[in-house]
């Protein structure tokens, strides 16, 4: 009996179960599918959300690499650590492209059918992070409020919002400025038109695209 391909749908649950178990059990670390970066143009397949912004990106055995090149650009911009889950069809493939922060971990069909991951390499921290490209993770009333804060005039707060992040990246370190982001996505109430999982039990596929 052939063995049905792999998908991202069989990745993703069997992700949460095992290699998110424990980001799931902690109380600070928010878990986001299909988090936008540059207001949609790319998305982050897994975002998990702590200390760090950490991106997951699901290749399937369906899938193919030739948007690969485009996502490793738009994750480089804005996360800080970042691992490919591959189907071992496109393993070799992915390597030549990989940029060598980005930890890459090979999903396969057991024989029980079920999915199963091995390690293949381990992430290292991105040192290239877009400081503009991290502020416009936020939403316009999001970055008004954090300027506010920062003391900026109301009159300033009324630009369009290009200028708003422009002005947050300029009042604060990088290092700062991902602090206040990520605290700001963590305390985001909706997610619009993507689903919030960071509780996600495995029972029932999140909506995906890859």
């Amino acid at each position: 009996m052939e063995t049905a391909l792999l998908r991202d749908a069989d990745i993703r649950r069997a992700a949460y179960r095992k290699l998110l178990r424990h980001a799931q059990a902690c109380e600070d670390t928010l878990i986001v599918d299909e988090l936008g970066l540059g207001h949609g143009a790319c998305r982050v397949d897994i975002a998990v959300i702590n200390g760090h912004i950490r991106g997951l990106e699901i290749k399937a055995e369906s899938d193919t690499l030739i948007r690969l090149p485009r996502q490793i650009d738009a994750y480089g911009s804005v996360v800080d650590k970042a691992t490919l889950i591959v189907a071992e069809r496109h393993l070799s493939a992915a390597e030549e492209i990989l940029p060598d922060w980005w930890g890459v971990v090979v999903a396969s069909r057991a024989k029980s059918g079920s999915v199963a991951f091995q390690r293949v390499r381990g992430e290292h921290i991105n040192h290239a992070i877009d400081p503009m490209m991290v502020a416009r993770l936020l939403w316009r009333d999001e970055v008004v409020a954090l300027l506010r804060s920062l003391g900026e005039s109301e009159r300033a707060l009324r630009a369009p919002r290009a200028e708003l992040y422009r002005l947050l990246t300029k009042s604060v370190s990088v290092r700062t400025l991902s602090r206040l982001v990520r605290d700001a996505l963590k305390a985001r109430e909706g997610w619009r038109d993507r689903t919030r999982l960071s509780r996600y039990d495995g029972s029932y596929p999140p909506s995906a695209t890859s």
